[in-house]
């Protein structure tokens, strides 16, 4: 019964809006497993991904764009849409892709 109540929230928003724009994550990208170094961590991943375990759970389309690096890890935006609107998604990611930082290979943090 709440997923259902999410979704019909979710759906009314999206057909006042073309796009949800958000970020992808509550925090900035973690240290590399943190979510295997005890309970701690793995909650605190957990918590802060909360929209991308939500949006695909109600079978939203999301996309994420990187917009810029802080500390050369790159962070960005999640786009979602109203169901079968991917093109909605790519076309803003196509957007601000071209308005952002390039696309470039990083090292995992340790």
């Amino acid at each position: 019964m709440r997923r259902t109540t999410l979704l019909r929230q979710w759906r009314l928003f999206l057909d006042q809006y073309a796009v949800g724009l958000m970020p992808v994550s509550g925090e900035l990208p973690f240290a590399q497993d943190l979510d295997q170094q005890g309970a701690a961590g793995f909650d605190r991943v957990w918590e802060a991904q909360l929209t991308m375990r939500a949006l695909p759970a109600m079978g939203l389309p999301g996309l994420t764009v990187t917009t810029q690096l802080i500390d050369d890890v790159p962070v960005g935006v999640q786009i979602v849409a109203a169901h079968y609107r991917e093109d909605l998604c790519l076309l803003a990611g196509e957007a601000i892709e071209a308005r952002g930082v390039p696309v470039a290979p990083v090292d995992p943090r340790v």
